[in-house]
């Protein structure tokens, strides 16, 4: 009986482990946040509002996955450290200036640009959250980067027909400009260079060096001097901050890169400029061979350095010699190319044209937050409000300096954020190197320093350079921030768990997670939703410029109509859509006049009220206040013929060609009305004329007319313009 009752009891305390579910949702995460990073660079960097509109769909769509993912573990915390309390202040700081915007549409565009970023940042940061995660989504990064310059290339040699790959000798790639394209590939070489440092397997030391080699050949072919700077910047910080062998290592792979393709680009570039398709697949496919002897070659170099004691200054002293003669060898072969040598050298011109631009874009900047300090102008500040500070005339949409364009759309506030976020960068950095610095393995702070090596080289850059006006270049960045602060976590909290905690703090995290949800996935809905519609009613106007009868034109003109209020009841700040709109009801108004048909008062009552809200809405764009002032001359619209032209002045005060559209718009329309037996309007207008005399010898006062790199014909009035300042003098003088 005893022993019966003693089997029994040990059956009892025997336990059963249920066998543990494999946890698929964490590798579908991760392939989700490795595409969110590799896709922008593909599509014109996100560049055009259409695809960037897209991207936040995508984007919060990926980030609610997450969220929810992190919620189901018992992780309630959205803002877990100093860095992304910065991000997010950074997106705070665009909703801010959306108070004192002067462009209230792209000022809302500017803010959801930044929120988009601080959600990718987040969902890298906490997907990549080991040493681990973060090298396979850097593979994502490089593999963006390797397509990039792939496509650039198939472009010159004549395989790819991406649209605007290759334009006037030079590689532009998916990203349509070659300065960007190669500020971004010079960032992914430098994390191609990370990548290898740890790597075991040699099939991949080979596919990250072939990747290195294919990108440095697309910067050689996009001649910019600004990828060298980035380049060889952000060699110099690796080179600094690496241990031991892996400085000569990171040396040795950089050389490689550029090596092999510097070797091949002469011989490329002329095959391309004949139309030589062979020659250069002969030139690429050399240049391959290249990459991979290296490889092997260091391979060799790797295992007699650990073999023998006197290898290592062998190794080293040869190493130089190579490293002498490479320079001078293979810098005669760059010297092939007229091209990279005319970049090369106007990299110290302080006399350029280049050179003399940025800084004057850099003082029109200081001058606007001047008279905007606080909250900024809001994005699109700058296109919208240089004119008006130029000590010349030059036409331009970015203010060449990410830290300075900051300032002038999001206001002091703005820029605090942003310098934070470089401070914080700074000062993980030298956390993770204090302690991991006594580590045998240095794993963590080669990549950690590899990383952010980048970071500072695409910042530094960026302070000269518009790479940030670039989403997805914008985006590579933040996706830097974010890998650095994964390695920063796991170096600080080993062995300590985030918060799980369900408290009232925590949950309000959560809600706000939620609240940026809706904004970025409504609004990128609304905003895409509008683009289409809006584009219909373009389809529209442009068969209606096809057509002769009446009633289809009507037909179209409806259609129009239809399309733009559409895309207007989802994107009411858009003063773009409402200029078109009114045009399409100035049109209309014309036609059912001509054709004495009824409604036409409604028609043009709804036309004026569509112009004065779009005034409203973009009162600095040249090209939307151009069109508004013809509307309202084709309505006969008194107070916006004077009210709009008065603000193109202003919107473009160094365009003598304005000055002449609005003087000859004003004096057509002061004969109009004095033949109408408006009298009192007719002097009203020629009264403006003389006080548009004034602004334009005002203006004429303010800058410097005779400056060497003027753009456009020069501020002054010409016979024509003479002729109708004279007419509308004496007219004012007759009837005083």
């Amino acid at each position: 009986m005893s022993n019966k009752r003693k089997k029994t009891a040990k059956q009892s305390k025997e336990v059963i482990i249920a066998p543990k579910k494999t946890d698929w949702w964490q590798p579908i995460l991760f392939i989700l946040a490795g595409l969110l990073i590799f896709y922008p660079p593909l599509f014109s960097g996100l560049f055009f509002n259409k695809q960037m509109f897209v991207s936040h769909i995508i984007t919060s769509i990926v980030f609610s996955l997450v969220l929810f993912y992190r919620i189901s573990h018992k992780d309630y915390v959205l803002l877990r450290n100093p860095l992304d309390w910065a991000i997010l202040a950074y997106a705070g700081g665009y909703l801010l200036s959306l108070v004192g915007a002067v462009h209230q549409g792209d000022a809302i565009y500017g803010f959801l640009k930044a929120l988009n970023y601080f959600m990718v940042y987040w969902v890298v940061t906490r997907v990549a959250n080991t040493y681990q995660g973060v090298r396979e989504i850097l593979k994502f990064l490089l593999a963006g980067g390797l397509v990039v310059a792939a496509i650039g290339i198939l472009a010159a040699m004549g395989y790819s027909d991406y649209p605007g790959a290759y334009v006037s000798g030079a590689i532009m790639s998916t990203l349509q400009y070659s300065n960007t394209m190669a500020a971004y590939l010079a960032v992914m070489v430098l994390v191609g260079i990370t990548l290898v440092q740890q790597e075991k397997s040699i099939w991949l030391k080979t596919v990250y060096s072939l990747a290195n080699y294919f990108m440095v050949v697309a910067i050689l072919g996009a001649l910019s001097k600004g990828a060298w700077i980035i380049l060889v910047g952000g060699t110099l910080l690796v080179l600094i901050g690496m241990p031991g062998m892996h400085r000569l290592k990171s040396l040795y792979y950089i050389g490689l890169a550029i090596g092999a393709a510097v070797m091949v680009y002469p011989q490329f570039a002329a095959a391309i400029v004949a139309a030589d398709a062979n020659q250069a697949w002969v030139c690429v496919g050399l240049g391959i061979l290249l990459a991979g002897i290296g490889v092997i070659v260091w391979e060799g170099l790797e295992k007699l350095w650990k073999s023998q004691r006197l290898a290592p200054v062998i190794i080293t002293v040869v190493f130089a010699a190579v490293a002498v003669i490479g320079v001078f060898s293979l810098g005669s072969q760059v010297l092939q190319s007229s091209d990279v040598v005319s970049e090369i050298s106007s990299l110290l011109d302080t006399e350029s044209s280049s050179y003399i631009a940025r800084m004057e874009f850099m003082r029109c900047a200081v001058e606007i937050v001047k008279d905007h300090p606080i909250i900024g102008a809001g994005a699109g500040g700058w296109e919208a409000l240089y004119r008006q500070y130029q000590n010349y005339s030059y036409w331009t949409t970015e203010t060449h300096s990410h830290f300075l364009q900051v300032w002038v759309e999001t206001g002091t506030i703005g820029l605090l954020a942003f310098l934070s976020m470089w401070i914080i960068l700074l000062f993980y950095v030298f956390k993770v190197y204090k302690i991991k610095r006594k580590d045998k393995d240095a794993s963590h702070w080669i990549l950690t320093w590899g990383l952010a090596s980048g970071a500072l080289a695409l910042g530094a850059h960026s302070a000269i350079d518009f790479d940030l006006s670039i989403p997805a270049v914008c985006m590579v960045l933040w996706v830097l921030f974010a890998l650095v602060n994964s390695l920063y976590n796991e170096s600080i909290m080993a062995g300590n768990n985030p918060s799980r905690s369900r408290s009232a703090y925590a949950w309000m995290q959560v809600g706000i997670a939620g609240i940026l949800v809706v904004i970025l996935l409504v609004g990128g809905s609304r905003y895409l939703y509008a683009v289409n519609q809006a584009a219909l009613g373009e389809k529209a106007i442009l068969e209606l410029s096809k057509e002769t009868d009446p009633r289809k034109q009507i037909e179209l003109l409806n259609l129009a109509s239809v399309k733009y209020n559409q895309a207007i009841k989802s994107d009411p700040c858009n003063g773009k859509y409402l200029t078109s709109l009114s045009t399409v009801y100035t049109n209309f108004f014309v036609l059912l006049k001509q054709q004495n048909l009824p409604q036409t008062d409604q028609i043009r009552s709804q036309a004026v009220k569509d112009i004065d809200r779009a005034g409203e809405l973009r009162p600095y764009d040249i090209n939307t206040l151009t069109v508004l002032v013809n509307n309202a001359a084709r309505l006969g619209h008194t107070e916006g013929i004077v009210s709009l032209g008065q603000k193109s002045i202003k919107a473009s005060p160094n365009d003598i060609t304005v000055y002449k559209n609005i003087a000859n718009l004003w004096w057509d329309a002061s004969q109009k009305y004095l033949e109408a037996g408006q009298k009192d309007t007719a002097l009203n207008f020629a009264r403006q004329i003389s006080l548009l005399e004034k602004s334009l010898q005002n203006q004429m006062n303010k800058v410097d007319i005779e400056h060497p790199y003027w753009v456009g014909p020069r501020l002054q009035a010409d016979e024509e313009l003479e002729q109708v300042f004279e007419q509308a003098e004496e007219y004012v003088d007759q009837n005083s």
